[in-house]
């Protein structure tokens, strides 16, 4: 029997034949210009993906009508003059043999969130909702629709599906999940209607119901439509799986040709972007059991990029299609790698959710694939002069480099201080459900050991070393260090380092206080609390400060199950043998502990810049050593600076 037989059998939406059960789910950002034009980007995007062989890709979402765009660079489909672009794009893709269907939605009151009015007039992009509820996320009260302006909504997606059939896609799929409008009018916590559209689950599905049937009204009985919905909302109060399961034959008999499972409205945003520290497929139970009541295909998703858990889901009729949105991003030839093969090259997801939301390398990317939306410019070109290059420290930035390098025809020596490549790295691989970032090291070293990078371990560079055997340019990424705080008493014997902890390096006794509320502090307060130690958390400032929302809220969810104490803003200023002594509000207070761990962030190590700057003709530096942050910009800078040596 083949291995991933189920995987690559052809499947059908209505009339529309795909080449295998592979969907790419609607993921991206910023593909398209401020008018809500396609971009080229976007294009090469798109086009990447389909060479890598998925069966159907689904394009993220387009607006509706003039008046919610959610964005400036969101791709619209409300006016005619959006049909050439869009038509560009379907056809880029269909010509490398996938099947293409663009998504249409409207944000709702999620209108309300600052992201989605930049840029636009005040008032213009307009906040409504099913009823007056405020939205949780801003407190913002959205107008209430009218029947009127429901059935004007209901015409402007049938519109925008046509639309779409005129531009060459082969099918729409409607956003009715994450919390977006049609996904609003579901939701008995922000539909409190008493007309024909809120109350029962009838009712709330027959906003949904009535764009399928408008929408067939315009494409025809032929055109697949699919239905996007959460299988549950994933906060008290939301769209339940039982409500789910009532509503997905209405939507079918409606005219829906597939329904697309997912989870997590934007108040539950780790459901709806399952992070690294939930399971993988942990919402194929939410499609089976919609497959249990329709007859139209299910597609599922949510950390399914393992070839062999997708596999499981079909062969044991769970659902009809896989879909994968970030596995995608981060090898656009997943689907290729499959069925020859080749599973072990694949460039695997962690599920660190650095490409959701804003504040990504650059508007937008990927942790290991820094060439999305870059799919043409960071194409591999041999270096008009070769040189013999130095790299010096082997974590995520310098193998990144090294072997970006090597790629391009340099003569490449990678120089390590330790015994490993992998540097800060291989201490998060040793955290509880991070044990999978180990992938992103063993990738990069089979990468540089197939291109040839010379690797010498256990060699501290100095500018002795340099000047013996001058290379032509000199990388440095040479990490960072954990810092210290600056008050009394860090010296003594009960305060230790979190990476000390976390290797197990470090005694921890049975009252523990962590100092620091970002990743480290709270990862560690978690895995100590599972162990029965008595944990308090600290932080100056806000708990999970510039942690991503979906890991920030499932670190808190944890946080709080396992009843660790929290005290945000609270500004060490001594540790003592018995414990610390913390302000808040100008008052002070002592926190019991046997055990303090330092996770306060780190300091580069960047005493070589100096050094080597008049030692050779071409410096650079990348990593931590420029200023400390994550896995994302340390691989990014090394393979821009890798392309440019």
């Amino acid at each position: 029997m083949e291995p991933f037989r189920a995987l690559f059998r052809p499947g059908r939406i209505n009339s529309l034949q795909i080449a295998n059960r592979i969907v790419m789910a609607a993921i991206g950002n910023k593909l398209a210009d401020e008018g809500g034009y396609v971009t080229d980007q976007a294009i090469d995007y798109y086009v990447e993906r389909a060479r890598g062989g998925v069966g159907l890709i689904i394009v993220k979402l387009s607006s509706v009508m003039a008046n919610a765009r959610g964005s400036k660079n969101h791709m619209a489909a409300y006016d005619d003059k959006f049909i050439p672009r869009l038509h560009a794009l379907a056809t880029a893709v269909k010509r490398q043999g996938a099947r293409i269907a663009l998504q249409l939605g409207h944000h709702g009151n999620n209108s309300s969130h600052p992201r989605r009015q930049k840029g636009f007039p005040p008032g213009e992009q307009v906040i409504v909702g099913p009823s007056p509820i405020a939205y949780i996320e801003t407190g913002v009260i959205p107008k209430e629709l009218t029947r009127d302006e429901i059935h004007e909504l209901i015409e402007a997606f049938a519109l925008a599906s046509w639309r779409v059939k005129e531009a060459g896609f082969d099918a729409v799929e409607f956003h009715g999940a994450h919390g977006k409008l049609i996904s609003q009018f579901l939701s008995p916590y922000y539909n409190r209607r008493t007309d024909e559209y809120g109350g029962s689950v009838r009712n709330r599905a027959r906003f949904g119901s009535e764009i399928l049937a408008a929408a067939r009204g315009k494409v025809g009985p032929d055109f697949p439509l699919i239905m996007r919905m959460d299988g549950w909302d994933g906060y008290e109060g939301g769209f339940t799986l039982e409500e789910a399961i009532e509503a997905a034959p209405l939507f079918a008999e409606a005219g829906a040709d597939a329904l697309h499972i997912s989870a997590g409205a934007s108040e539950a945003t780790h459901w709806q972007f399952l992070t690294y520290l939930q399971e993988s497929g942990a919402l194929v139970h939410l499609a089976e059991a919609v497959k249990k009541v329709v007859t139209v295909p299910v597609i599922t998703v949510g950390k399914l990029g393992d070839p062999v858990l997708a596999e499981e889901v079909l062969r044991e009729g769970k659902a009809d299609f896989i879909a994968m949105g970030r596995p995608l991003v981060a090898d656009p030839y997943l689907a290729q790698k499959i069925r020859d093969g080749r599973s072990e090259d694949i460039r695997n997801c962690i599920f660190c959710n650095n490409c959701v939301g804003s504040g990504s390398y650059k508007g937008w990317s990927c942790t290991v694939n820094p060439a999305v939306l870059r799919e043409r410019e960071f194409s591999i070109r041999p270096a008009p002069v070769k040189k013999v290059v130095m790299v010096i420290g082997g974590g995520l930035a310098g193998m990144e480099a090294a072997k970006v390098c090597a790629q391009r025809g340099h003569r490449v020596t990678l120089f390590e201080k330790s015994s490993d490549l992998g540097g800060q790295w291989n201490i998060a691989c040793q955290q509880e459900h991070k044990q999978h970032f180990a992938t992103v090291t063993r990738r990069l070293q089979k990468e540089i050991n197939e291109t040839g990078v010379k690797v010498v371990l256990n060699t501290e560079v100095t500018k002795a070393l340099v000047e013996r055997r001058p290379p032509d340019a000199v990388i440095i990424a040479t990490g960072a260090m954990p810092a210290n705080l600056s008050v009394r008493g860090t010296d003594h014997k009960n305060v230790v380092q979190a990476n000390d902890v976390i290797c197990g390096t470090a005694p921890v006794g049975h009252r523990v206080v962590v100092i620091g509320g970002r990743h480290v502090g709270m990862e560690v307060a978690i895995a100590l609390a599972r162990k029965g130690k008595n944990v308090s958390l600290i932080t100056r400032r806000k708990m999970g400060r510039d942690v991503r929302k979906a890991i920030r809220l499932a670190l808190m969810s944890m946080l709080m199950e396992l009843e660790v104490r929290l005290f945000p803003y609270f500004e060490v200023v001594e540790i003592r043998d018995n414990g610390v002594m913390a302000i808040n509000e100008g008052s002070l207070f002592v926190f019991k502990a046997d055990t303090v761990i330092l996770a306060v962030g780190a300091l580069p190590e960047n005493g070589l810049i100096d050094r080597l700057s008049s030692a050779v003709p071409e410096l650079h530096a990348i990593g931590d050593c420029l200023e400390p942050k994550d896995a994302l910009t340390a691989i990014n800078q090394g393979a821009e600076v890798g392309r440019i040596v």
